[in-house]
């Protein structure tokens, strides 16, 4: 139980890693003070640090991941400690979208192959020819003619298969527990299939956008890999886990599926040829930093200031206007007696 008088004073904000500037903003003012040094801070913003094995301070408050995934926080302890912890979902949405659609086109016309073929006759003396010999070999297809499969259907899969639709592709999706906003803003043609198998075995493309924890570890594993149809195109930019990287090699290895692409670089990934790997670009845009600190500081600013929850991933939304200077609350586990 805590009683606490919401009067203003200093809240003290400790920052893990490089802030936009934008989010930073929404702490300035005499009533914070936020740095990398801060110590007994009040609230902690952060981005990729792994906080699982840092020691909690005593009167923390709140802490506020400016980003969507927050597997490098430890959520259950924070929640057992009754400390709400933040994230901003939908506004990195748009910077994933945009690059699962360059994926989706880098594959269709084997860019990523192409590529490495004219660096590697780049000092030829009959490049012209080795340039006209070698362009069959990389010959691609036109993305209406292809089915698209989008496994999870949040802010960004429901995105992903808008647009993917508007380019003229087929496009199947698939998530037991998409919300009522989400299947609202999904394009009427957008068909969806209350089962995994029905969109692995028809679909020429899939992109996975579901968030990793204990229950999607290896969600796409060798038994989901064997139901795709021959030659299909794997796309994971959520996060590595989610699919079995091993059985991914395997499968390249005896030319069931054509391509991966994937965020999440390891030495054997990186060395195939099949493989098209990137340094963790999903969010990496200006305008997705910019919204993720500003998210995530207006929810820390809101609870620090005045009880009110929005956007956490551990608490419910708590919205009540304050008639008085004061509020009592109660955080209790739902178990019975």
């Amino acid at each position: 139980m805590n009683l606490q008088a919401y009067t203003i004073e200093m809240f003290k904000i400790l920052k893990l890693n490089n802030i936009a500037n934008e989010g930073l903003e929404v702490f300035s003012g005499n009533d914070y003070h936020c740095g990398s040094d801060v110590t007994s801070p009040d609230a902690i913003i952060l981005r990729s640090y792994d906080m699982h094995e840092m020691k909690i301070p005593n009167n923390l408050q709140a802490v506020g991941r400016a980003g969507s995934g927050v597997n490098n926080i430890p959520i259950d302890i924070y929640t057992d400690m009754a400390i709400p912890v933040f994230n901003a979902p939908g506004a990195n949405s748009n910077a994933v979208k945009e690059l699962v659609l360059a994926s989706i086109l880098m594959m269709a016309r084997n860019i990523h192959s192409a590529l490495k073929y004219v660096d590697s006759v780049k000092g030829s003396d009959d490049l012209e020819i080795n340039i006209e010999k070698g362009k069959k070999a990389y010959v691609g297809f036109e993305l209406p003619s292809k089915k698209l499969g989008v496994i999870g259907l949040g802010q960004i899969g429901v995105k992903v298969a808008n647009a993917a639709h508007d380019l003229g592709m087929k496009v199947i999706g698939y998530d037991p527990l998409i919300t009522v906003d989400n299947a609202i803003n999904m394009q009427p043609g957008v068909t969806k299939v209350n089962e995994l198998k029905d969109l692995l075995s028809e679909c020429d493309i899939i992109t996975i956008h579901i968030p990793y924890k204990k229950e999607t570890e290896n969600f796409i594993g060798s038994s989901e890999i064997k139901a795709l149809k021959t030659g299909s195109i794997i796309i994971n930019l959520s996060r590595e886990k989610i699919v079995d990287t091993r059985s991914i090699i395997e499968s390249i290895k005896n030319k069931h599926i054509k391509n991966y692409v994937t965020d999440f670089p390891s030495q054997e990934l990186i060395d195939n040829e099949n493989v098209l790997v990137m340094p963790h670009l999903g969010a990496s845009t200006k305008e997705a930093e910019i919204n993720c600190a500003v998210m995530v500081a207006n929810s820390l600013k809101l609870y620090l200031e005045t009880g009110n929850i929005v956007n956490s991933v551990n608490f419910p939304n708590v919205k009540l206007s304050l008639k008085s200077p004061h509020r009592l609350t109660i955080t209790n586990t739902n178990i019975p007696n």
